[in-house]
């Protein structure tokens, strides 16, 4: 299978900006860093870092992020979007729609269930993670930084023993190696076009619905966890701004806006 370099993705990318200026590396600390810092130099929105294995790959909340290399699809995009400030959040959930929307475009049949704030998972297992960092530059303005780390072409068995039962990924799920060049383009091309239409929306509101229909949380019995309080209660969807609608058990409603989700 080819790596996913510029030259390999170029035949099936059809963005505007996403991926025109790529930087493809074996191994780098962290490609989010990266971006950052080159953020910082004045590069423009689409800027696209690829990296075969990071040392030093985070999720949510600082947590590592498993990183084989040769595998899989680790990769971040700069993001210099007009919206308010107060919007960015929104950025993660939308990015977990356009990713989902990327894979289904190869793997059209995968059952992939979206999981708030912004986890892909299939068959009670999570396959993805998203990370959005932002910052204020004192020259360039807001940057953001959208990153991606996707289980491709990983087997059970290269999973360490803590992850085999809750991790997966989509040759496990389909039952066949995927070329990781062309999936990388498909994605891209989703979520640019997600990106533009949001840009032109309000908030979250048009792309609930398609949430909606995969959401795997909704109507069931979940606990939240924050830094200083457990919350426990119904989930009931996402609000427009993107938070998430609950049901506590003392029949009031709430919205919560960050936090690691366990359902039953």
């Amino acid at each position: 299978m080819p790596a996913p370099t510029q030259k390999n993705i170029l035949p099936w990318l059809k963005t505007q900006t996403f991926g025109r200026r790529m930087v493809y590396e074996k191994c780098i600390p962290s490609s989010n860093r990266s971006v950052l810092e080159l953020a910082g130099t004045g590069e423009a929105e689409g800027l696209l870092i690829v990296a075969e294995s990071q040392t030093a790959g985070r999720g949510r909340q600082q947590r590592s992020w498993f990183s084989p290399p040769d595998k899989n699809l680790y990769f971040s995009l700069l993001l210099r979007p007009v919206v308010p400030p107060a919007r960015l959040p929104e950025l993660a959930l939308l990015m977990a729609l356009g990713l989902r929307k990327g894979i289904l475009a190869l793997l059209p049949d995968l059952p992939i269930g979206l999981k708030w704030p912004n986890d892909l998972w299939i068959d009670g297992r999570k396959i993805s993670g998203i990370l959005c960092e932002n910052e204020q530059h004192p020259r360039y303005g807001l940057q953001v930084v959208v990153g991606i780390g996707l289980n491709v072409n990983c087997s059970k068995d290269d999973f360490p023993p803590e992850l085999q039962e809750i991790a997966s990924s989509l040759e496990i799920a389909s039952g066949a190696p995927l070329d990781r060049a062309h999936l990388l383009a498909e994605i891209l091309n989703c979520l640019e076009e997600y990106y533009q239409r949001w840009q032109q929306a309000n908030d979250l509101l048009p792309f609930l619905p398609e949430w909606e229909s995969a959401d795997i949380l909704k109507g069931k019995n979940i606990t939240i966890t924050q830094p200083t309080k457990t919350i426990t209660g119904t989930a009931l969807g996402l609000a427009p701004d993107g938070r998430l609608r609950m049901q506590l058990e003392n029949d009031t409603e709430t919205l919560i806006s960050c936090g690691d989700t366990a359902f039953q």
